[in-house]
């Protein structure tokens, strides 16, 4: 279930992005602040693997930063934007592209601040309140967009440092601290020159072909997938597989592999009673030794070590409830 909170008088205020999640398949929350007319920030901690937004203002501005995990969104049949941290895509719906997008969290989870910018509205509270901080909305959205209607590439230094203030701040710094933080912002992005960043893309049949090759080797349970195969069977080579992989994922085929295998483990020595052996060739391994030089290397404990961990802490918490 995703839980969304409405903070400094955002009740009124109607998130598009919000929206799209409110029958998405997950665990998370997102935090909505309206942090002057116009402008509302939302804060996500999320842990799903897709959701599907629906645009229907046309003209907001739709700033996204990738604080933690990686986001796909499609913007265009042709190009899948692919955001890994630090990076931020900008968007403006046009009433034409883009009314709807499927978006994908490759690694389950995502940590992200969205920024909603209306310029009008925001125009008109910037001069009647806080003049010294002009902001020029169409030279922001020529410097953001050019003649596109969409732009992902990093932050920079600067914008990064105020996204990142404003999404580990925003739980206990007073609301004039936020707003002034999205004014910098603002202003930073309407003066700092952007690129479009080539990386950052991949077509929506390269995106569908990792995200199945992701899934046939995270099924293959005996530990040993042909990767000039599934290259073969694509007709791409192998080196274009493993870019395309490390692009989507964030690391190697197999660095990939082996750390999710790790996790599933760890999560199979707290829920069940398997045999560590057994949890070993689950994962992979035909030597439990190997898994256990392995799991301690990723958990800095054995597998043995974690289950017993993670069963005083589960009875830990029962006698302090029954207290």
């Amino acid at each position: 279930m995703i839980d969304i909170m409405y903070h400094s008088g955002a009740a009124s205020c109607v998130s598009s992005q919000a929206g799209g999640f409110e029958q998405a398949a997950g665990n998370g929350e997102i935090h909505c602040y309206q942090l002057l007319d116009g402008v509302s920030a939302l804060l996500m901690r999320l842990e799903m693997e897709s959701y599907t937004e629906i645009r229907t203002q046309t003209e907001l501005l739709e700033i996204n930063f990738c604080v933690g995990g990686r986001f796909e969104t499609g913007f265009s049949l042709r190009d899948h934007v692919l955001l890994k941290p630090g990076d931020m895509a900008i968007s403006c719906y046009d009433g034409v592209h883009g009314a709807q997008s499927e978006s994908f969290f490759p690694l389950g989870y995502y940590e992200g601040i969205c920024l909603e910018v209306d310029p009008p509205a925001a125009q008109r509270w910037i001069e009647g309140n806080a003049p010294a901080f002009a902001v020029d909305f169409p030279a922001l959205k020529r410097n953001l967009l050019a003649n596109k209607w969409y732009m992902v590439g990093p932050a920079g230094p600067r914008c990064e440092h105020v996204f990142r203030e404003l999404y580990e701040s925003a739980a206990y710094m007073e609301p004039v601290f936020l707003r002034l933080k999205a004014l910098e912002l603002l202003m930073l992005l309407s003066r700092v020159p952007r690129e479009d960043t080539a990386d950052a893309y991949c077509s929506a049949k390269q995106a569908k072909l990792i995200r199945h090759l992701r899934d046939h080797l995270l099924t293959d349970r005996e530990g040993y997938v042909s990767l000039a195969q599934l290259a073969a069977e694509h007709e791409i080579s192998v080196s274009h597989l493993q870019k395309l992989f490390k692009q989507v994922y964030g690391v190697p085929v197999y660095h990939y592999i082996k750390e999710y295998r790790l996790e599933q483990a760890a999560v199979e020595l707290v829920r069940g009673a398997k045999p560590v052996t057994q949890i070993a060739q689950s994962a992979g391994y035909d030597n439990a030794s190997k898994f256990s030089e392995c799991f301690k290397k990723r958990y800095g404990i054995t597998p043995s070590q974690y289950r017993l961990r993670a069963k005083d802490a589960a009875k830990q918490s029962t006698k302090t409830k029954m207290e």
